[in-house]
Formats: structure tokens, sequence, C-alpha cells
């Protein structure tokens, strides 16, 4: 028994997998090492195989030099609708590197064995978190959702640089905006802890205010990340909606 497989479905998988994997390979939380590389690959391969067939009617033109700028397309495409998942959701790490930075943790970053980057405990525990509030939510059914949604508004994966622009300055003022915001508690007490250490190390001089500052600073930053923790789901959920809406806007959508 053969199995015909037209030219249009074989050049739309292949772009489809061109564009999937670029966006699996950056977009959160599929980029994780923590998932095997086998895992991420049959997964591209599968949503792969469901666009295929759309992806193929879009292209139109099948010469070589066509069919290697439509594979260009599809893979700036994956990579813009991924990093725009991957900076807001970098905000909540990012505020977990601001504490660290107000409390000293960062001199003691050691290397993280899932990300192969130097990391300082608050933000890869920010992280982590995030990263189960995200599966929690359901949150990489949504992302997955826009992705789909992206390929259904714009096949072949053109997309107007001034738009792009335009989302990417409004993502990383997000972003930013998003970092301060969930770390400001915690950076606000402990900037209130280092105005009354201040004040102590005036007053009695004879205190090693390194050393009573280090652990008052530590008592803190813990009490005060254990309360701000109830707000972690609902800024994680507001940031990722943030992240597929604007790849909505990416593509007119």
């Amino acid at each position: 028994m053969e199995l015909g497989i037209s030219t249009s479905t074989l050049v739309g998988f292949s772009v489809a997998l061109v564009r999937t994997t670029s966006w699996i390979i950056i977009c959160p939380p599929f980029n994780s090492p923590a998932i095997p590389i086998r895992v991420r690959v049959g997964l591209a391969t599968a949503v792969s195989l469901l666009i295929a067939n759309q992806l193929g009617a879009a292209v139109v033109d099948l010469s070589l030099p066509a069919f290697v700028i439509s594979m260009l397309m599809q893979a700036l495409a994956g990579l813009a609708l991924g990093f725009a998942v991957y900076i807001m959701f970098a905000a909540i790490q990012a505020a977990g590197d601001l504490i660290d930075l107000q409390v000293g943790y960062s001199l003691g970053s050691v290397l993280d064995p899932l990300s192969g980057a130097m990391a300082a405990p608050v933000a890869r525990f920010q992280q982590l978190m995030a990263i189960s509030i995200l599966f929690a939510i359901d949150g990489h059914v949504l992302v997955m959702r826009g992705f789909l949604r992206s390929v259904e508004a714009v096949p072949v994966g053109t997309f107007e640089l001034d738009v792009l622009a335009d989302e990417f300055i409004g993502l990383l003022t997000a972003f930013m905006i998003a970092s301060v915001e969930i770390g400001l508690p915690v950076l606000a007490a402990l900037f209130c802890a280092e105005i009354a250490l201040g004040l102590l190390g005036k007053v009695a001089p004879q205190l090693n205010i390194l050393m009573l500052g280090f652990a008052a600073k530590t008592v803190v930053a813990f009490l005060l990340i254990g309360l701000t923790l109830v707000w972690l789901p609902d800024a994680t959920e507001s940031l990722i909606v943030r992240a597929v809406r604007s790849t909505g806007r990416m593509y007119g959508g």
C-alpha cells in the first residue's frame, strides 16, 4: 500500500516545522531545558502536522528562491511570537533579580543546571513558581492557542515592521514596569531596612552593621516574599494574556 503525499502538504509541513521550531526554542514554558529535546521535537512535529495543509495552501510560488524566502519569514515569525511571550514572562525573574541585588544574594550566584546560566536564589525561585503557576492556570494552552491563531491570521508569516517595532517597544516598557511592580513591596521594605540600619550604625558605631544588616535584610526579604506570593498567580496570568494579545496585534488580529 502506498501513501500519497501532495507537494502542497509536504511544503506546508516544511515551513510549518521551521515556524513551530523557532517558536518553541524561545517561548516559555516550552523552551525550558527541563523539557527533554525529544519531547520538544515531538511537540513541534505534531503542531506542524496540524497546520501543514493550511500553510501549504498559502505557499503558491514553489520556486527555490521563493521557498527559501518563505522559510526565513516563517523562522522570523516564530521567533517574534516566542520572544513576545518570553520577554513578558522574564519580568517575574527580573523582579527576583532586583530583590537579590538589594539583599546581596547576587554576589552568591551559582550556575543553574536547568538554564545553564548564573542565577541567584530569589530570581530562580520566582521563575520556577511562575512556570508552575503557568501550567496550573492552563497558560500553556493559552500560549499555544495564540500561536495557532497567528497561523490562521497570517499563514505566510509576513508582518509590518512598524507594527512589530511598536509592539516590541510596548513589551519592553511593560516588562520594566511589571518587574518593578512585582518586586516593589519587598524593595520598599528593604529600602526602609537600609535606612534603619544606617541610623542604627550612627547611634551604635560598635555594632557590626554589615553582618547585622545582611541577616536583617534576609529576614525582611523572606517574610515579604512569602506574603506577596499570593499576588504571583494574578501577575503571571496578566503577563501571559498581555503577551498573547500583543502577538495578535503583530499580525493585525
